[in-house]
């Protein structure tokens, strides 16, 4: 009982800044969208689209302080062009964003922005609100291990509330069928109580994978990948391979890659469109994703393209491999509720909600107890107090 509540009021504040955070990153494609509307969306006009290359030709020409590192392509007409982009190799300053929003039908420049920011207007709200999620806006690695180290602990603590609900005693059922529902009528102490332990029970198996996957996502290769492997058969990654000494020479362009990832997944019977692609120049290779916007299942899969001779190095089908791949593969979509379409979604803005209803809920109950306790110490030294004491000590004073 005393480590659920220690370990439960050390995360209570971060969990209840995960919670809420999360429950709004569930829809936080629509509604960054929706709070920057000529950023994500273009008027339709009739025409081919510029192709990645010719779109990258243009950004790197206009500021060439900039280097595109991926292209996020639209998933449906209407949609808008997302680049990311870093400092050009032998540039004097980087640049002052990082993403860029381009209009498909004739490459013109809709806006740019510094994701990640510590900003709150409308440009940067949904991703200062994504970066404070999972690190709390600390500088480098520390953000991400802190939160990471939250959610191991919060994993194991979800194992220790469930067994402190069970009953001691028979009968069982009879006992443990309270605890799973909420007392009309009650106090304020019941109700918080009652808040607390049929919440967490009823949306135990999702709050438990919430936890599990935020572990695979902040702590992948110090905690949950070398977990993963001792206990279940893994395939090796193409970002496992160490970087070349020497940097490759990219002379594939991002138009020629995509249509070798294309003939390749045509090959494999894939029919998804290709949804990004991503530049990683100091490997020399291009990664081109298949998927569509929120497709439910295991996401995106990817194909991996030589930027030296257009060579496919790498496949990864999204659920595919061994029997560890397929639980490294579910680890995001079971996190953003993708998993599952947009009930999964629905459910995990709801499991943000009741994520931050435990953690206030559990502070209340614990401090209404201390409150109580208080008083039962007290109480004692008012009772061998001679009558009159208290009265006399305020009028002397």
């Amino acid at each position: 009982m005393a480590l659920h509540r220690y370990v439960g009021l050390a995360m209570a504040g971060f969990l209840i800044i995960a919670g809420l955070t999360g429950s709004l990153l569930a829809f936080q494609s629509e509604l960054d969208a929706w709070l920057n509307p000529s950023l994500f969306h273009v008027e339709q006009v009739s025409g081919p689209a510029f192709s990645p290359s010719r779109i990258v030709e243009r950004i790197e020409r206009a500021d060439p302080t900039v280097a595109v590192s991926s292209i996020v392509l639209p998933a449906a007409p209407g949609e808008s062009v997302s680049l990311y982009v870093g400092q050009r190799p032998g540039a004097q300053k980087a640049p002052a964003y990082n993403q860029i929003f381009v209009d498909p039908a004739d490459g013109a420049i809709l806006g740019r922005r510094l994701r990640g920011a510590a900003r709150l207007d409308r440009a940067h709200l949904m991703p200062f609100l994504y970066t404070l999620h999972y690190s709390l806006h600390l500088p480098g690695i520390w953000g991400s291990w802190l939160m990471g180290g939250v959610a191991l602990a919060w994993m194991l603590d979800c194992f220790l509330g469930f067994y402190l609900t069970l009953p001691r005693g028979g009968p069982f059922w009879t006992k443990w069928r309270p605890i799973w529902r909420i007392k009309r009528g009650a106090g304020g102490y019941r109700l918080n109580l009652d808040l607390h332990r049929a919440s967490g029970l009823w949306l135990w198996p999702v709050l438990f994978l919430i936890a599990l996957s935020s572990v695979a996502l902040n702590l992948n290769a110090e905690v949950f990948r070398p977990a993963l492997s001792a206990l279940l058969p893994t395939s090796p990654s193409i970002w496992d391979r160490p970087a070349p000494s020497v940097t490759p020479s990219v002379i594939i362009d991002w138009d020629v890659a995509v249509a070798r990832a294309q003939a390749e997944a045509r090959r494999r019977g894939w029919f998804d469109p290709v949804s990004l692609v991503y530049a990683a120049r100091d490997q020399g290779l291009y990664m081109v994703r298949f998927g569509r916007k929120h497709q439910p299942g295991f996401g995106d899969s990817s194909i991996f393209v030589s930027g030296t001779n257009g060579r496919i190095l790498f496949v990864e089908r999204a659920g595919g491999g061994k029997a560890g791949d397929v639980v490294a593969d579910l680890m995001f979509p079971i996190h953003t509720g993708q998993v599952a379409g947009i009930a999964g979604r629905i459910l995990i803005c709801i499991a943000g909600i009741v994520v931050a209803l435990l953690s206030i809920t559990g502070i209340t109950i614990w401090w209404k107890k201390r409150i109580a306790q208080g008083a039962r110490t007290r109480a004692p030294g008012m009772a061998r107090r001679k009558p009159g004491t208290m009265k006399e000590v305020h009028v002397s004073g």
